[in-house]
């Protein structure tokens, strides 16, 4: 048996294995690590929606029992270095969100 035709497919597989493993290591820079997490916390429902300089939180508490937050509607909006934070606050739901921006535009 002759070496020479072993060779030749074994240096095509591995020539077709580099080229799908660089096909897949091109999406490692996507920055599409967007994720929505849901879960109760006592009576309250919470979900927490996070992505590239975005994060939200909202939490929904029926009849307003097992709430944290003070009392009352309010709303606060202000800002933390690049960030800008947004709190809208009732008797049932708090809502938290953070946008961060990146030199003239917000990330998104």
């Amino acid at each position: 048996m002759k070496t020479g035709p072993s060779v030749g497919v074994f240096l095509l597989v591995a020539a077709l294995a580099g080229i799908v493993q660089s096909a897949r290591a091109d999406h490692r820079w996507d920055r599409d690590d967007a994720r929505v997490e849901q879960y109760r916390d006592g009576p309250c429902r919470v979900k927490e929606i996070t992505d590239y300089g975005y994060y939200r939180k909202v939490v929904r508490c029926p009849g307003g029992r097992g709430k944290t937050w003070r009392r009352g509607d309010w709303h606060r909006d202000y800002r933390d270095g690049p960030c800008r934070i947004r709190i809208d606050a009732s008797r049932e739901v708090f809502d938290k969100e953070r946008v961060c921006r990146t030199r003239d535009r917000y990330r998104d």
